[in-house]
């Protein structure tokens, strides 16, 4: 079988920064070719070079017997791109996106059609929502739509299942089945190794270099160190310590819509706490009225004591969030954000000092802390944004997927910090699309359709559940749903 996409002797600059270092590979026609690798191996820039966003600085790279350098229009033409950050265009319906990618392309979607059928009838029960509303995984199966509109030969994903919950990821990976069934040759990067090894061949990129290319179990064992670090225990907590969160029969409407629908539960101090769901069950919506930042339409909800009804600011001056997308300010060196948030959260001058010492040292950013942020790696960025959430001690912090989109290794270095913060005496209340970090919490709450489906330790459920690992107690309950997109996966509809 031909070679679809060669790669040789490519190496990239940014400045000082060496992204890539004298890579080559190929990839075979009709061939899932997978690329894995920490924060900042260069994934991202090799995704750019391959569809002519970035020249190289040297070497050579070849799609569809094109040349990078030269041939970039008719590469163009003839290959799909799912960036990182999905490209679509917020206030645009679904239908209006769809329509307008392929207009870019000198074609239409009744054209194309059987291509996307599959996918798009999927999401076309929203096909007048505006992207902007869409759920991750909505969102996600748009973005692969408008990426397929032109019927490219060649697919980039970069990083496509990132920010969605795992039945979607799932969901995903079976449309890519589809695809390379009907010819296409895909080319795709993930922080998920479940995913890696669903390719035929993953090249390992490390520091800007490739390590190794081979079968994916091959590559996992042979790096594992890396892609399949070791998970981490701790001891459980005190379960007759008075309730830090307590939550009675709590609802939210939106209009007609009930987005948290009469829920019950109770946090521990201490405690760390996994609020997990598919995409659309009401956990950001219930988060947010935790902390203070939206009023429940009926129930009670009290925070450290404090009604959230009431005294909404008691709260937020309180505890400590972090969000998916970090409130870091990205022109300020990582010194000077900790000592700004220090200030905003009210800690005095001279303990601002002391505690900025001791989290640079902490974090291991010590030798970093004159760098901006926005040249920081997401890991390292990650790690930041979790000091700063937790820079005035507070007795509860909100994590709001906090590890979306990084490698294993790092991921399992964030929850080392989370579980110095819960020796601590730090309640962590966190929400996660990882099952293998949803191990890591003492107690899980499962919502599904607004309701708390299930309540209890990660062994609790899995026994309750009947399931080998927490990842199969989410599927079992996700396919639940009677609302959001998983309700629709089989939806038979008309062409847009």
């Amino acid at each position: 079988m031909k070679n679809l996409i060669e790669v040789s002797h490519v190496s990239k600059s940014y400045g000082k920064v060496q992204a890539l270092r004298d890579v080559s590979f190929s990839v075979k026609q009709g061939e899932l070719f997978g690329l894995i690798g920490p924060d900042g191996a260069g994934k991202s820039t090799l995704f750019r070079i391959l569809t002519t966003l970035l020249l190289p600085d040297q070497g050579s790279a070849r799609v569809l017997d094109a040349d990078v350098r030269v041939d970039f229009r008719t590469i163009r033409q003839s290959v799909g791109y799912m960036p990182g950050r999905f490209s679509l265009y917020q206030d645009l319906t679904v239908e209006e996106n769809l329509r307008f990618f392929a207009t870019v392309f000198h074609t239409t979607v009744e054209e194309n059609y059987e291509r996307i059928r599959v996918i798009y009838e999927q999401i076309a029960p929203f096909k007048q929502r505006r992207a902007g509303a869409l759920s991750g995984g909505m969102k996600q199966k748009l973005a692969l739509c408008c990426a397929l509109v032109h019927a490219p030969k060649v697919l980039f994903l970069d990083e496509p299942t990132t920010g969605v919950d795992p039945v979607s990821r799932r969901e995903f990976w079976e449309m890519l089945a589809y695809l390379r069934q009907e010819g296409i040759t895909l080319v795709v990067s993930t922080p998920f190794m479940d995913e890696a090894l669903r390719c035929d061949r993953v090249a390992f990129l490390y520091e800007g270099e490739i390590k190794g290319i081979d079968r994916p179990e091959a590559i996992l064992k042979q790096f594992s160190e890396i892609l399949c670090p070791p998970g981490l225990q701790r001891k459980a907590v005190d379960k007759h310590t008075p309730p830090i969160i307590q939550v009675d029969n709590l609802v939210k409407r939106f209009g007609s819509f009930t987005a948290v629908d009469h829920i019950s539960f109770s946090v521990q101090r201490g405690e760390i706490f996994g609020f997990l769901g598919a995409n659309g069950a009401g956990k950001t919506t219930a988060m947010r009225i935790l902390c203070g930042l939206s009023l429940p339409s009926e129930g009670k909800a009290e925070v450290m004591g404090f009604d959230v009804r009431t005294q909404s600011e008691e709260i937020k001056k309180r505890i400590g969030y972090m969000s998916q997308k970090f409130s870091l300010y990205e022109d300020l060196t990582v010194r000077e954000n900790l000592r700004l948030f220090g200030g905003i959260y009210g800690v005095n001058a001279k303990e601002i000092s002391k505690r900025t010492e001791e989290t640079l040292q902490r974090i291991g950013l010590y030798e970093e802390q004159h760098t901006l942020v926005r040249s920081l790696p997401l890991g390292w960025k990650q790690r930041l944004a979790f000091s700063v959430a937790i820079f005035h001690r507070p007795e509860l912090v909100f994590l709001d997927e906090p590890t979306g989109g990084v490698d294993p290794a790092t991921r399992r270095q964030f929850w080392e910090l989370i579980y110095q913060a819960a020796d601590q005496g730090i309640t962590i209340f966190v929400t996660t699309h990882y099952m293998d970090e949803a191990e890591y919490c003492d107690r899980i709450s499962m919502m599904v359709d607004g309701h708390i489906r299930a309540l209890d330790t990660p062994d609790g459920l899995k026994y309750r559940f009947n399931a080998r690992d927490m990842d199969e107690v989410f599927q079992k309950l996700a396919r639940e749903a009677q609302r959001g997109e998983h309700a629709f996966t089989h939806t038979q509809t008309e062409q847009p």
